[in-house]
């Protein structure tokens, strides 16, 4: 996953302040892991081992619309 400091500081399209997101796709297995007694147990790296793809673009929270090119 890549973060970095957004190029903008707001939508162009609409004006938000609130963020934005990109579109991934997710393939691969987890262990969703229990105790004997039912309860959860740690589950912190469950995702570690997943493949990310995507994320090319970014899109604006509130209206949806397509704001810039991700860094790669």
């Amino acid at each position: 996953m890549r973060i970095s400091k957004s190029p903008i500081d707001r939508c162009p399209h609409c004006g938000s302040t609130e963020g934005y997101y990109t579109k991934e796709q997710v393939h691969g297995s987890i262990q969703y892991m229990y105790n004997f007694d039912g309860t959860e147990a740690d589950n912190g790296e469950m995702y570690d081992y997943l493949n990310y793809t995507g994320g090319k673009y970014a899109y604006c929270l509130r209206c949806g619309k397509r704001l810039f090119k991700m860094e790669e």
